[in-house]
This record gives C-alpha cells, structure tokens and sequence, in this order.
C-alpha cells in the first residue's frame, strides 16, 4: 500500500458514502464486540470512519494509516479522543499482544502481501482478542472475479487484488486466529463517486462502466444499473471475526 496513493485523497474518502456509514460499518463494530475498557487498533483507518464508530465503544482507540493527511483528518474529525499512528499495515509500529481489538475495513485489498498483512495484525492481538476484516471479495465465478479486477484496477492503479472469502479466512487460520464468525453481505457504490474518488477520465469513466455493462454475466453479478438516481452497482463484502490463539 503506497503512501502517496492515498494522500490526494482525503476530500474524496470523506465524501464516500461506503465508507461513511452502510451495512459492512455496523458489521464491523458487531463483529468487533468490543467492550468499553478494550484497547482498539484500526489500520488503514483511511479517514477514519470506523475507528470513530469503535471510539462509541470504547474510551481506547488507535487509529493507523501510512498516509498522514488521512491520519490528519481522522485526528480532526473524531468525535472523541482517537490516537492516530502513522505506520504501514504490513510492519505494525506496535509491541506483540497490544490489543483487545483490531479492525480492518474496505483495505484489504490494497495489500501487496496479503499474509504478512494478517500475520502482522495477528501478531498485535492479545491471546483471545479479536481481528474482525472486512473486504470486498471476488464473486465465485472465476470470469466475473476476472473482470472485477480489471475495473478495479483501471480505475484504481493501488488495487492489488480481491481475494477469495475462503482465501481471507484461510489467511486468518494461518496468521492464528480462529475463525469465530464470518458473513457475506454487500456494498452498493455509486458508480460516477466512485470513479470520482481516484480522478478517472471521462473516456475511462465510459469504458468502466461499458465493462459493467457490456457482458450480462457481468452485469447481473453487480447488479449494474442506470437509474434516474444515476448508476449504482453492487461488490460483494466478506465480514469475518477471528479470535487470537494463546
């Protein structure tokens, strides 16, 4: 994950609807079932959504990202006292067994080492506490996993890839945790935000949403559509809890 891929990008993430609020936000803290006296680490933390909803839960909460404008706005915006660590996901600034509680949200896909990346969160959770990822998923369908990461990556050159569920949650059992729960669940983006949040083109825009729509298969598996709201789609979300083993 590249610092400088993420810093131009603070207004664009603020604004972000997905990331703001929904269905896999609420996952995330049920997930999390953290405590008031829990101590809570949220990386990639971006703008800082879901630590400042884990920050409703409890008193404790480190939020960290390697870009520092993202780290700027999370400090600025939190409801209440959130500490911001500027560290890279793949080598956590923190001593082994900090934490009750560590959260990552719409990031994980932005991994260049997917293993080392939950090796390392793993590695900062106390025996028995609790890793709780959340991440947009590849469909089942190996051609429309195909074309997911072709517009993912045109329209975002930091995409590294979306895994498999069962590859996440194998990442998890390797990295030492137990998989205590897991879900599948959506996240409906607008689509001309959502290009937006990266600065694509116009021509880029016209062929993104042509790889939506142009293959049925395609166009079904996101629920691609045109609406008089304008044109929505739909990724598939992977939420899955895993508890620390001793």
């Amino acid at each position: 994950m590249s610092r400088a891929a993420f810093d131009d990008r603070v207004a664009a993430y603020a604004a972000s609807p997905s990331h703001r609020e929904g269905p896999t936000l609420e996952l995330t803290r049920a997930f999390a079932r953290a405590r008031p006296s829990d101590l809570i680490l949220d990386v990639s933390t971006g703008t800082g959504f879901t630590a400042h909803a884990l920050a409703a839960m409890s008193t404790r909460v480190v939020a960290a990202d390697i870009a520092p404008n993202m780290l700027r706005h999370t400090r600025a915006t939190a409801p209440t006292a959130v500490r911001a660590v500027q560290t890279d996901t793949h080598t956590l600034a923190f001593a082994d067994h900090a934490f009750d509680v560590v959260t990552c949200r719409h990031a994980f896909h932005h991994y260049g080492d997917g293993r080392t990346a939950m090796t390392e969160m793993a590695r900062v959770a106390r025996a028995g506490g609790r890793v709780v990822i959340t991440d947009t998923i590849s469909p089942d369908d190996p051609d429309v996993a195909a074309a997911m990461h072709e517009i993912e990556s045109l329209r975002d050159p930091s995409h590294v890839c979306n895994r498999y569920g069962y590859q996440i949650l194998e990442l998890m059992t390797e990295a030492g945790l137990n998989v205590e729960r897991s879900t599948h669940t959506r996240t409906e983006q607008d689509f001309d935000g959502w290009c937006s949040r990266t600065g694509v083109s116009d021509a880029l825009r016209q062929r993104l949403w042509q790889a939506f729509t142009d293959d049925v298969k395609v166009r079904v598996a996101f629920d691609a559509r045109e609406t008089d709201e304008g044109r929505q789609f739909y990724w598939p979300v992977l939420v899955a809890a895993g508890v620390r083993r001793a």
